[in-house]
């Protein structure tokens, strides 16, 4: 039961609802290649300062036009009418390439069509986009481990936290594969701890998680 519930998250995480924010451009950032998270920074009491997502932190100017027909894919998602959600966005990314968000969006209404291959060639696409786009990564990361192929999605997941450390979801995730996937305890307590320390309110199913890999260490 623990194996599938920690399933049921990261399938939950990948199918999230559409996301409208889309930023522009490719800014300069250190290796593509996935690093070993920063660790926390702190205040002079001790106290965990929380850095900004660095691609919310920096949105784009997106065209009226481009903002309407997300808008429209993002009605027509919410009443599944998936296929209808994809044409639209696919006229969006044709128009507008430049928007790492809009990329996203049409990966997740590609997932919900059972389009992995499409699904992974829009988040690939979102991240030539923006390589802050740390949605796109975490997607990635999800899609990668559901395809079987663990290292990758470790390597998605990896590029996330370069880039946001802070990222509590993409913790959580890669402590997942790291429990489950690719059998490595240790790695996978650490990042449910900073997912739990990054929670906003408190999470029984993670903590219950974290007991559990305490217990078998």
């Amino acid at each position: 039961m623990k194996r599938l519930s920690r399933f049921v998250h990261i399938a939950a995480a990948v199918s999230c609802a559409l996301l409208l924010a889309a930023c522009a451009g490719n800014p300069s950032t250190p290796e593509s290649e996935a690093t070993e998270p920063a660790v926390p920074l702190v205040d002079e009491n001790g106290e965990r300062v929380l850095r900004p997502n660095p691609y919310l932190a920096d949105p784009a100017n997106v065209p009226a036009a481009a903002q309407q027909a997300i808008a429209q894919a993002r009605t027509q998602f919410g009443q599944q009418q998936y296929v209808a959600a994809e044409s639209t966005m696919q006229q969006v990314v044709a128009q507008w390439p430049q928007l790492s968000g809009a990329w996203l969006n049409l990966a997740k209404v590609q997932l919900k069509l059972e389009q992995s291959e499409a699904a992974e060639h829009s988040l690939q696409q979102a991240i030539a986009a923006n390589e802050n786009n740390v949605f796109a990564w975490n997607s990635l990361g999800a899609l990668l481990r559901d395809r079987g192929r663990f290292e990758e999605a470790r390597e998605a997941y990896g590029n996330a936290l370069a880039r946001w450390p802070d990222f509590a979801l993409a913790h959580r995730n890669l402590g997942i594969l790291y429990d489950l996937y690719l059998h490595k305890p240790e790695q996978a307590l650490h990042h449910y701890r900073e997912a739990k320390a990054l929670e906003n309110e408190e999470d029984r199913v993670l903590a219950g998680w974290i007991m559990d890999l305490e217990r078998r260490l």
